[in-house]
């Protein structure tokens, strides 16, 4: 009987060896080529959203380019600062694209030698020579232009800039800033440099008010009725 008893435990004992030999690996043990899978899987979509997501920017770039008016160039020269800050804010009110209006040969920092460069380039009526010029003139239908009085005028290199130009069919905005004198003789040369121009209502503001100008200078342009 002891010995029948024996062999059923060694057979017992057999059977649950093959079994457990013949386990499936566990999770664990899968985990190694899963992960590969897994990972591979996250690396493409990790590199899907990147492709969303810089198309997503250069969606986002195109929408501010497309917000800027192509239609309408602020060109200004400012030798203080004062013209072009509201140069920047008519920008604003705008949408337009800027454009400095820089002399070849740069004016002296140094403001009592400033007004004698100004006044005898008034005396000889000269016309400064430009350091760039506009890239696409064609495309501007509003072309603003504001500069700073010198001696109860524009300097000089406005008229540079005004004559390199071809203004048929465009609407010229002048703007101005100055110590109190206003546009000057401007206004009354203006149609002679750039004769085929339709001329708006320009706007002067003071170079001490320039700062707080920002109502001012978006009424003004409301009233312009450009659009």
């Amino acid at each position: 009987m002891k010995k029948i008893l024996s062999m059923l435990l060694s057979m017992t004992m057999l059977c649950s060896l093959a079994a457990c030999g013949g386990e499936t690996p566990s999770d664990e043990e899968k985990s190694p080529a899963a992960s590969a899978d897994t990972a591979e899987q996250s690396a493409e979509l990790s590199s899907e959203n990147a492709v969303e997501s810089e198309g997503a920017s250069d969606g986002a770039e195109q929408e501010e380019a497309a917000g800027e008016n192509r239609d309408t160039l602020i060109a200004y020269f400012s030798w203080s600062g004062n013209t072009e800050q509201m140069a920047q804010m008519i920008q604003t009110a705008t949408g337009g694209v800027l454009f400095e209006i820089e002399p070849a040969t740069p004016y002296t920092d140094e403001y009592d030698t400033l007004l004698d460069v100004a006044q005898q380039e008034q005396a000889d009526d000269a016309r400064p020579a430009l350091a760039s010029e506009v890239d696409n003139w064609d495309s501007y239908d509003v072309v603003f232009v504001g500069y700073p009085d010198w001696w109860g005028d524009a300097p000089m290199l406005i008229y540079s800039f005004l004559e390199a130009y071809d203004w048929e069919g465009k609407t010229l905005v002048p703007f101005c800033t100055s110590g109190g004198s206003g546009f000057g003789r401007s206004l009354d040369k203006l149609p002679d440099s750039a004769p085929e121009a339709v001329i708006a209502e320009g706007l002067h503001v003071s170079g001490n008010r320039v700062g707080g100008a920002e109502e001012e200078v978006a009424s003004w342009i409301n009233g312009l009725n450009l659009t």
